[in-house]
């Protein structure tokens, strides 16, 4: 894919079919190598990539969302940071919204190297963004990180409101969210500390036992 003999289309048309062909294999080997190859694309004819960006991006996103092998998904990765440095926002075009979607989902894989790979293609992606698409990406920047932050809070009814709100692609609405956050948040809140102040039924002191009971029925 580096051969500059790629750069005519009597040789680089054919070549683009059989990868567009081999990236539907049910092979994940054969479906990475050929991932693989539309990415190098950029190293034999970097001036091609923005007239086929469509048809690379397609196949790229598609492999992004490959449900049975890592791999496939991190070349895909790999691939797509590589044809973004010859793009522009506007080139993106409707890709962006389902790129960013299809990023989002490995931010929370348990494999290291894939979480890495995710982050530093949204980074990518976040340096092209300019106009059209900055509200798009706040919106699943905003999504990542309660995704990333809601789960060290231990509170198992907030994550499952906050998921409601987020998963999907249905438009954020911030005020409700911010609503069932301070609901769920302040109930869990509450009934910890309940549970914190009845150990202290038990103490030794008299005074502790008084204010955790005084503490208990307030609540």
């Amino acid at each position: 894919m580096s051969d500059p003999l790629l750069r005519e289309k009597k040789f680089l048309k054919p070549v683009l079919h059989i990868l567009e062909e081999k990236s539907h294999d049910r092979n994940s080997i054969v479906w990475q190598m050929a991932v693989r190859g539309l990415g190098n694309l950029v190293y034999g004819a970097p001036e091609k990539v923005k007239k086929h960006k469509k048809f690379l991006m397609v196949i790229l996103i598609r492999a992004l969302s490959d449900p049975f092998s890592s791999e496939v998904i991190g070349e895909s990765m790999k691939a797509v940071a590589k044809v973004l440095k010859e793009l522009k926002e506007k080139d993106i075009g409707s890709s962006f919204r389902d790129l960013t979607q299809q990023i989002r989902t490995s931010f929370d894989n348990e494999d290291d190297a894939l979480r890495l790979l995710s982050f530093v293609l949204f980074g990518i992606l976040a340096c092209l963004t300019k106009r059209k698409w900055k509200g798009c990406f706040t919106d699943q920047e905003c999504r990542a990180t309660f995704h990333l932050c809601v789960p060290f809070l231990g509170l198992k009814r907030l994550q499952t409101a906050v998921n409601e709100h987020l998963d999907g692609t249905a438009e954020l609405k911030p005020e409700e969210l911010q609503v069932d956050i301070c609901r769920h948040l302040n109930a869990e809140l509450l009934e910890n500390l309940y549970k914190s102040t009845i150990t202290y039924f038990f103490s030794s002191w008299e005074e502790i036992r008084t204010v955790a009971a005084k503490l208990a029925g307030e609540r």
